[in-house]
């Protein structure tokens, strides 16, 4: 090679000499398993989609569940609590899951990246692609939108294909199995639309042959076993099915929901259908009582007009039928007893008619997105959310929550059921035990116990759903900064409690000098006098803002900085020593500041994709990058992901760790730990969980004992106990761990 440097240079090695350049660069997916952190469930259960629900076909407290990034959880005790069991899944979006009729040790799960199978009730699973088409690192190839064991002759197992949850990925394919879903085959010959989403598929009681799948294009039957296939609409106003159910108890009656596609002046057309000759006709089945309301113009049916879509029905009865809005103007569980012709809403939270204990999370209502009736119990019946699960002994009578345990008043236990994403967790630098829990959806959680117990902190947040993190004075531990806000749009603010998190105000907004935009990172100024409290931010659109005065006004220090930087800064550091030397990483590119942010210094090329830039505690020379891989189409130019060690305050760069996407860094002396996820795109979209290097990065083991989820965001660690850690993942809440 005439040119190292410039090979270097083209793989997103940017000013590295060969000589800096170590010969193997450790790769992740090939590191050890190691035995030094045992990591241990800690914080709050629920707060995360509950994609499916199904209870064990003959033991009435066994329930399963399984979540859109959380994997799979069983109860054996009617939902009091979960056990994670994800050893094996190559992927956690669950959104269909069936249980052998006979057997329930085995169970088959749709994933988005196919077939998934367990023989000992999910203890350990096996990813079964035998059948379908190959792999791909960009795309979902055999994205499963429902599964169906044949109950007459259990071998035989069908699949659909479909992303249902995003309406997407139809392609008018079905699979079935005969060894109990080991190896499949294609079976729908061709013969349904190729961009029908599949997601439902019911087998007529007592008869095998007769199979019904509801599609984004209509029912379509077969009356041999998949051979063939026919639409089946007649009666239906549209061809937008979701979910189907059979009557146990009369075998020719099935029930399909529509979706509501109407909106503004259109008439409401979804709603609950009713066939008595096993789905050759249909007639409406939405009867007096079942919510119709129709969205205004600009609003997305699903979430502003009443949209039934989940399904049980009574094995006694043909006629008790429970449907679930996933809506958030109706939301709830609806009951009929007389197979239609009227409707009940049986969950209730009106005060003075209440019926349900809602638990901790009050937030957002009781949409339906999963629904579940036990055939050994059939009054039993239990229902997930986008947060929660509810579960009821008395046919809708009474619901209680099964997604949290028990706790004193205003605090919070989790019951295993853990499925929320964590941004950031952060220890208290002067209190041992308490921790800082930054959450998608659910906000901010403090605990004082190290996660045994927790507490909203919320009151005088104005977005308080998502926190992306948390700055502590450690002068005044009292005083508090959190940065809130959407995660789907730039919008957010800056808040600030004086009372310890019980209260907060907001003192980052467009009226006090900070724009609106999303706070991506803070840093306080240790040197700052306590009364004149010196805080750094980075506003996501704007740039660098400062307050000297507790965030009363707001100072913009992009000084020199190019404006395609000051648009997207990723990654701050202030020097402990000097806070007026700063370190921005912005625009794919690392900038310093040594007066307070009047004039900037272009230090290093070539960082896209950042994820977190921080510096060894015991030098801020040395500094560390966290980064996903990034193909620049323009330049048609890869830049790969992995962990990243400068030397020099970070004009040159080194490659520690090879891996498609790191997540976080932490540093404790020649000890590193990285955190490693990947983005639900594509098939096998898992990380290698945490990983650590006793010997400044030269090698490598992952450390996944007690983990139950691979995907890892975030990483910290106690400034009081070098030992203890504390890991918020992508799926699975949080974990603390002590490393030995």
């Amino acid at each position: 090679m005439t040119n190292p440097g410039r090979w270097l240079r083209a793989v997103g090695l940017i000013g590295v000499t060969a000589l800096a350049q170590p010969a193997t660069v450790p790769d992740a997916t090939e590191a050890p398993e190691g035995r030094d952190i045992a990591w241990q469930l800690a914080g709050p259960s629920g707060g995360g989609w509950i994609q499916s629900l199904v209870f064990d076909p003959r033991e009435a407290d066994v329930l399963y569940a399984g979540c859109d990034v959380g994997g799979f959880f069983v109860s054996t005790n009617a939902g009091r609590s979960f056990e994670s069991r994800n050893r094996g899944l190559r992927d956690y979006f669950l959104e269909a899951l069936a249980v052998h009729p006979q057997d329930s040790r085995l169970i088959i799960l749709g994933t988005e990246s196919g077939i998934h199978r367990t023989t000992d009730r999910g203890l350990t699973w096996e990813w079964m692609r035998a059948g379908f088409p190959p792999t791909h690192n960009h795309q979902f190839t055999a994205p499963i939108g429902a599964v169906c064991f044949d109950p007459q002759q259990p071998n035989i197992v069908f699949a659909g294909i479909g992303r249902p949850r995003w309406d997407k990925s139809g392609a008018g394919a079905l699979y079935r199995s005969d060894d109990t879903g080991v190896s499949w085959r294609r079976v729908d010959g061709g013969q349904l639309p190729t961009n029908a989403i599949i997601s439902a598929l019911a087998i007529q009681p007592g008869r095998s042959p007769t199979i019904l799948a509801a599609t984004s294009a209509g029912v379509f039957r077969s009356d041999d076993a998949g051979t063939s296939w026919q639409l089946s609409s007649a009666g239906l106003p549209h061809r937008y099915t979701e979910e189907l159910a059979f009557a146990p108890s009369a075998p020719q009656t099935v029930y399909v929901t529509l979706r509501c596609t109407a909106k503004g002046s259109e008439p409401w057309n979804g709603g609950v259908f009713r066939s008595d000759d096993a789905g050759r006709t249909w007639r409406n089945a939405s009867g007096a009582g079942l919510p119709k309301k129709v969205g205004k113009q600009d609003q997305a049916p699903r979430h502003f007009a009443s949209n039934p879509k989940e399904l049980a029905v009574d094995p006694r009865d043909a006629n008790t039928v429970y449907v679930g809005h996933r809506d958030w103007v109706t939301a709830g569980l609806y009951r009929t007893t007389d197979g239609g012709a009227h409707w009940q809403l049986v969950t209730r939270r009106k005060a003075g008619e209440a019926n349900m204990d809602l638990g901790w999370l009050t937030m957002w209502g009781p949409h339906v997105e999963c629904l579940a009736i036990s055939p050994a119990a059939p009054d039993r019946v239990a229902f997930g959310t986008s947060g929660m699960i509810y579960l009821t002994d008395d046919r809708g009578g009474a619901w209680a929550q099964r997604y949290a345990a028990p706790a004193p008043e205003g605090l919070i236990a989790g019951n295993g059921l853990a499925v929320t994403c964590a941004w950031r967790v952060q220890f208290d630098p002067v209190r041992p035990r308490r921790v800082y829990f930054c959450y998608m959806d659910i906000g901010l959680l403090i605990s004082d116990d190290l996660g045994v117990t927790c507490r909203r902190s919320y009151a005088g947040m104005k977005t308080g759903g998502n926190c992306f993190g948390v700055v502590v004075d450690p002068q005044a531990t009292g005083t508090l900064w959190a940065a809130t806000g959407w995660w789907n749009r730039n919008a957010g603010d800056l808040c600030r409690s004086d009372d310890d998190g019980r209260t907060w105000r907001i003192v980052g907004q467009p009226a006090s000098g900070l724009p609106e935009g999303q706070v991506l990172e803070m840093a306080l100024d240790p040197r700052s006098p306590v009364g004149q409290r010196r805080l750094v931010a980075l506003s996501n659109g704007n740039g660098i803002f400062e307050t000297r005065d507790g965030g009363a006004s707001w100072q913009n220090i992009n000084g020199d900085l190019p404006a395609a930087a000051a648009k997207k800064p990723l990654g701050l550091l202030l020097d402990p020593a000097d806070g007026a030397h700063l370190l921005v990483a912005a625009d794919r590119a690392l900038f310093e500041t040594r007066d307070g942010g009047r004039a900037w210094q272009r230090l290093a090329d070539d960082l896209p994709n950042l994820k977190q830039l921080l510096a060894d505690p015991r030098d801020f020379r040395t500094l560390y990058a966290a980064r996903r891989e990034f193909y620049d189409h323009a330049a048609r130019r890869p830049y790969p992901g992995g962990l990243f060690r400068s030397g020099d305050g970070g004009r040159t760069w080194e490659r520690l760790l090879a891996f498609r996407y790191v997540t976080g860094v932490a540093v404790r002396g020649d000890v590193l730990y990285a955190t490693t996820k990947d983005d639900p795109y594509h098939d096998d979209p898992l990380g290698v969980g945490v990983l650590k290097s006793a010997d400044g990065g030269r090698t490598w083991r992952r450390e996944n004992t007690g983990l139950t989820l691979l995907n890892a965001k975030s990483l910290a660690i106690s400034p009081h106990d070098p030992a203890l850690l504390l890991l918020g993942t992508s799926g699975n809440s949080v974990f603390l761990g002590r490393d030995r």
